[in-house]
């Protein structure tokens, strides 16, 4: 394929053709070297475009950088160079707990790279010759570690001489080493001064350089891993976690650049202040900030694998972040392409730390979140306690001896037995998720430690005074109906008479007689109506007018609405008159007198004096005529009140929307009172509620 010339590829930069990336990287890589002339032809071209404003001036830098690092490639690799390899010993630091590891010798700083490499963009299939002089690179600009070779890590891998970084390098003619400020088993932390962001004028141009050791650095396989890991941290995004920006290599030193923190790490914090263990609600903002970082990382199917206090960082504010995600191993997940699911055992690389690494860690078995919640569960407490809980002893260990965590003082036995389920030895009786962890150290006040069991109770009350009020509801319903039954006139256990129906109406309650009255209302009238007849019926002789209007007071007393009962008292009422009627007649009726005879008169009788004609007879001062005897009410007004408490019980039953009841109170006033205007309101009204109600029922 011929090579394209620098204006067409501009021009599809310009066009959208072609990201700035594949122009410099890619397009450039593969167009190569170009003569001396044209070479200087296409940087004064590249000026005057710049200073025409057709191209960006950054661009345009970046292009001229670009062209000069290709052309100065070339004219190295036509000089003979002689590569100088140093051997040196390997010096093993021992004594230390959290970490084995082997690190090389302190050695001359080594020559730092041309200023020109700094945003030189080489591409992943031009090897660059490894030399005493220069140190030829192969990188890629922050953010875009994904793309290198895997050749280029092997060779570097493969380098017998390792190049040591020392404070005051400048690594990739960009990040200035000025002190070093932590070192661990896999490495040593810088920080160093981004001189972009010096370019840039950003306030805070500072980022921690961890510079991976010569352990790392000769397993090609990690560097290959460990590139892809600081991929897939870059996006786990969240404030208790150090971001990382970069995963990259100066001449043989591999190194990742990571956000700078202000602060000590949890280490030192533990050692300070710590040393006799923190209460609960000291430790406890740092325990839920490192159980967020965590949960976030493995919501994502990363699992850290070497979670540890000197893999986490204090904030000056006392916010905990935790770092070093980038080099962990990587949970497997189901949807990942097959080139990422094979992942490198950090316990063969040095980044397993024993005494917090899991018993399935220590086995080799793949990682899973509860490696890292065994890990929490050992920082958790140190911080409470001062003390590893298993005094730094491997998980294999501690089981083998059968040791036990340390009762820590002030914890309630719930949150006891939280932690020490985040720190069982076997996965299965180990706590599933750090928030599992939180949940478990929260505190819970008495109200909520009363609340839930006196909550649990009141439920179980409820239901059974549910169940109780259901069985009760069943036990009254029989009753009612049972009071119902009694008044049925071929019942043996009938009542006897209207005061045994009175109590057994008066042990219900008033919504119970209702639900009777609409059930059995007619039962019960009739019964009564039996009683009025046994007391008042004087064609058999029965004029108990008393008795009669015991029965008849019985509905007000129940609160019971009878109409036919209402009626018969009126009935009853009327009969009564014409009875007293019939009585006076017969008493003033004249009785013959024999002839012949004079009506003897009583011994008692008074002798009225002769009177004079045409004069009344005399009666002394203190006789008085007798008042005429009251007569009862009439049996006209008797039938108005009647219908009339018809129609009030009606208007009630309208209001209430029970329709029928109302008409039958219509229907049972017009009986009595033919005609009334009231009544036929009522009914007609009644009548069409119930059409209406009816026809808005719908069944589905």
């Amino acid at each position: 394929m011929e090579a394209r010339s620098l204006s067409a590829l501009v021009d599809a930069y310009k066009a959208g053709g072609l990201t700035l990336p594949a122009l410099l990287v890619d397009a450039l890589g593969r167009r190569g070297t170009v003569t001396a002339d044209q070479h200087a032809a296409e940087l004064a071209w590249l000026a005057r475009m710049r200073e025409e404003g057709n191209l960006e001036a950054g661009v345009a830098q970046l292009l001229v950088e670009r062209l000069d690092a290709l052309q100065a490639s070339a004219g190295e690799a036509e000089d003979v160079a002689t590569v100088v390899k140093v051997e040196r010993p390997a010096l093993a630091i021992a004594g230390s707990d959290e970490a084995t590891c082997v690190m090389p010798a302190a050695r001359a700083e080594p020559a730092v790279p041309p200023p020109d490499q700094a945003t030189v963009v080489k591409p992943a299939f031009v090897p660059a010759p490894v030399t005493a002089q220069t140190g030829a690179t192969v990188s890629q600009t922050a953010g875009s570690t994904g793309g290198v070779d895997t050749s280029d890590w092997r060779r570097v891998a493969d380098a017998a001489g390792g190049d040591q970084a020392t404070v005051g390098m400048l690594l990739k003619g960009r990040f200035l080493l000025e002190r070093e400020i932590g070192r661990g088993g896999m490495g040593v932390v810088f920080l160093a001064r981004d001189e972009r962001k010096v370019e840039a004028r950003d306030r805070n141009p500072h980022v921690a350089v961890k510079v991976l050791n010569d352990e790392f650095r000769r397993h090609p396989d990690s560097l290959i891993a460990l590139q892809r890991e600081s991929r897939r941290s870059q996006s786990l995004a969240h404030d208790n976690i150090v971001r990382v920006f970069d995963f990259d290599k100066d001449r043989t030193i591999v190194f990742m650049t990571m956000e700078y923190v202000d602060g000590s790490d949890l280490k030192t914090l533990i050692r300070e202040s710590a040393y006799n263990g923190l209460p609960l609600a000291k430790a406890r903002p740092l325990i839920e900030g490192m159980a967020r970082a965590l949960k976030r990382a493995h919501d994502a199917g990363v699992v850290h694998s070497d979670f540890k206090p000197g893999n986490v960082m204090v904030t000056r504010d006392g916010i905990p972040k935790v770092f070093d995600f980038g080099i962990a191993r990587a949970g497997k997940q189901a949807d990942e392409p097959a080139e990422d699911q094979t992942v490198f055992d950090a316990g063969k690389l040095g980044a397993l730390t024993p005494a917090y690494a899991s018993l399935e860690m220590i086995e080799g078995k793949p990682p899973q979140p509860t490696d890292d919640i065994y890990a929490l569960g050992c920082v958790a407490f140190e911080l409470l306690t001062g003390k590893h809980p298993f005094d730094k002893a491997s998980a294999e260990v501690a089981l083998r001896e059968r040791r036990r965590p340390p009762v820590v003082p002030g914890l309630t036995g719930r949150q006891q037995r939280t932690l020490c389920d985040a720190v069982a030895f076997t996965a299965d009786k180990r706590l599933k998720c750090a928030d599992l962890l939180v949940e478990g150290l929260r505190d819970v006040g008495l109200g909520e430690r009363i609340g839930r069991p006196l909550a649990w109770a009141l439920g179980g009350l409820l239901l059974l005074a549910v169940a109780g009020w259901g069985v009760f509801g069943q036990l009254r319903a029989r009753h009612v109906a049972e009071v119902a039954a009694r008044f049925q006139p071929d019942n043996p256990q009938r009542y006897g008479n209207e005061g045994e129906a009175v109590a057994a109406l008066a042990q219900l309650g008033e919504d119970e007689r209702k639900q009777l009255m609409l059930g059995q209302g007619e039962r019960v009238q009739r019964f009564l109506l039996d009683r009025v007849d046994a007391y008042w019926d004087p064609a058999k002789g029965r004029i108990d007018y008393a008795g009669a209007q015991r029965v008849f007071a019985l509905p007000a007393q129940l609160h019971l609405f009878l109409p036919r009962l209402d009626l018969r008292h009126a009935a009853v009422d009327e009969e009564k008159l014409q009875l007293g009627q019939a009585k006076v007649r017969a008493a003033s009726a004249p009785t013959p007198a024999r002839a012949g005879t004079v009506a003897a008169q009583p011994a008692f009788a008074r002798v009225d004096p002769p009177r004079a004609p045409g004069r009344a007879p005399a009666t002394s001062a203190s006789e008085k005529p007798a008042a005429p005897p009251p007569s009862p009410a009439s049996p006209a007004n008797r039938m108005e009140e009647v219908a009339a408490g018809l129609l009030r019980e009606g208007e009630r039953n309208y209001r209430q929307q029970n329709y029928s009841a109302a008409i039958a109170n219509a229907q049972a006033a017009l009986q009595v009172s033919p005609g009334d205007p009231a009544a036929k309101r009522l009914l007609r009204r009644a009548q069409q509620a119930q059409q209406q109600a009816m026809s808005s029922i719908s069944i589905n």
